[in-house]
């Protein structure tokens, strides 16, 4: 039988304590007859246990007060030991059992080996789109709520692509089979004057994602794919598309009663594949006229999908002004600490904000009011450094200033590798958080301890 982490005594790491918001103190399965009769029968006994598969460290903050505080008692699909400080302590006082989310058929083991985790569930979620397909085969199997089976779908860029072709940077659709056959030819693919980005169709944070030079031809493609490691999936779909290079941008917003709701947009910076700064409000850092086109983008995607209700995290790439959807990240907020950089610009709570973000992800449960959010754009100017260190290396501990204003989040435990800063979400060490000028004062104090001394956090200012 696997381990399970039990409620305990939780621990704060030094570096963490004192860091909050406001006052400082941060609060293959068989298929079973399950019914829908049997799972109201469930609901109406009163137990409302909700099963989360994927959750980064942020979210694991604030999720168990978010479902708490929404008469739900949350059940993680999480290993404790992979996070740090505050995170680590919030799961810990869940039940969790301990699995690596990327393996779907270990997924499907555990909950076939482990009956108890979901005879007394009445639904499933999480905060990674990419985890929306296996979820929603789970509720499926085992009668629970699921996603909204548009926001299952549109985790698949291909039929983001599909729906929306005039808002996306010109691109291919195609399985690891057709690379194999050397079939994709990234000519198709035009214009493309600064080459094309290989991506995975169903995987977020530039996992399995690789720049093509100019001029590559098919052999290149498949040697690209080949080089990710998941070749080995023939079916795996793919997406091609030309390279955007210029500044990125996401827009954060929900979709409720037929309503699109846009609540801010940020200015993300990034050193090759790794995001490393988010600023939030940065409507005034737009080009001219780019808000109402990504705007028009995104209604656009939820009028021809049908997307009943849902957050959004879409982010956009710009080219001489123009911007391009490269990534929908529908049915979830942003990944990193796009959750208490609300919080702070709008004066909520961020459990309040992941309450209603994953009760509107879940159709069938129903939810209340949103979040009382501030009109687009008028919040308090929040900045977010995701640092790493230029090397990788590892971490033996990180230290943050004494006495600061600012939220600090550890994302790997004690004694992790990280790869060096660029590679993607695996060079990450940690994110700090907070007013905008205190966070820019603060950042430069942060120091990771590695098995080769200390390492000045690396980062770079989203300009």
């Amino acid at each position: 039988m696997p381990a399970v982490w039990r409620a305990g005594a939780p621990r704060t790491t030094r570096q963490e304590a004192g860091h909050t918001l406001g006052a400082r103190e941060e609060t293959g399965a068989p298929r079973l007859a399950v019914t829908a009769a049997a799972r109201q029968e469930k609901e109406a006994d009163g137990v409302k246990k909700v099963i989360v598969l994927g959750v980064d460290a942020t979210g694991a903050k604030y999720v168990p007060r978010a479902l708490r505080s929404a008469g739900y008692e949350p059940v993680f699909l999480a290993d404790p030991d992979a996070f740090a400080g505050q995170a680590a302590d919030r799961l810990r006082e869940c039940a969790c059992f301990p699995v690596d989310p990327d393996e779907r058929a270990a997924v499907l083991r555990l909950l076939a080996e482990e009956p108890s985790i979901t005879e007394d569930a009445v639904a499933i979620t999480g905060l990674h789109g990419e985890k929306f397909p296996l979820i929603a085969e789970i509720a499926a199997t085992y009668g629970l709520h699921g996603p909204d089976p548009v926001a299952v779908r549109l985790s698949s860029k291909g039929e983001v692509a599909a729906l929306v072709p005039e808002f996306i940077p010109p691109t291919l659709c195609f399985t690891g089979v057709q690379a194999a056959r050397l079939a994709v030819d990234p000519a198709a693919c035009a214009p493309a004057p600064s080459g094309h980005v290989l991506k995975p169709a169903g995987q977020a944070v530039a996992r399995g994602a690789a720049r093509l030079r100019r001029g590559a031809g098919p052999v290149d493609v498949w040697n690209a794919v080949a080089a990710t490691g998941l070749s080995r999936y023939a079916a795996h779909p793919w997406v091609l598309q030309a390279d955007i290079s210029g500044p990125l941008f996401s827009l954060e917003g929900y979709v409720c009663g037929g309503r699109t709701v846009f609540i801010d947009f940020a200015r993300r910076g990034r050193v090759a594949w790794s995001e490393v700064s988010s600023l939030l409000p940065a409507e005034r850092r737009l080009p001219r006229g780019a808000e109402e086109r990504c705007k028009t983008a995104v209604v656009t995607l939820v009028e021809r999908s049908g997307l009943g209700q849902g957050y959004f995290h879409c982010e956009f790439l710009f080219d001489d002004g123009r911007p391009y959807l490269i990534d929908a990240d529908i049915g979830h907020l942003g990944r990193t600490a796009v959750v208490e950089q609300l919080a702070l610009s709008h004066g909520l709570d961020p459990a309040g904000i992941l309450a209603h973000v994953l009760l509107l992800g879940l159709p069938a449960v129903g939810v209340g009011p949103g979040p009382a959010y501030r009109p687009q754009g008028s919040g308090s100017s929040t900045l977010s450094y995701y640092y790493g260190i230029e090397t990788g290396g590892r971490i033996l501990s990180v230290t943050v200033p004494e006495g600061g204003r600012c939220l600090h989040t550890q994302v790997v435990p004690d004694g992790a590798r990280v790869s060096p800063v660029g590679c993607g979400d695996a060079g990450r060490v940690g994110m700090l958080t907070g007013p905008a000028s205190d966070v820019a004062r603060e950042i430069g104090t942060v120091v990771v301890h590695t098995t080769d001394g200390p390492r000045r956090a690396a980062w770079v200012a989203p300009t």
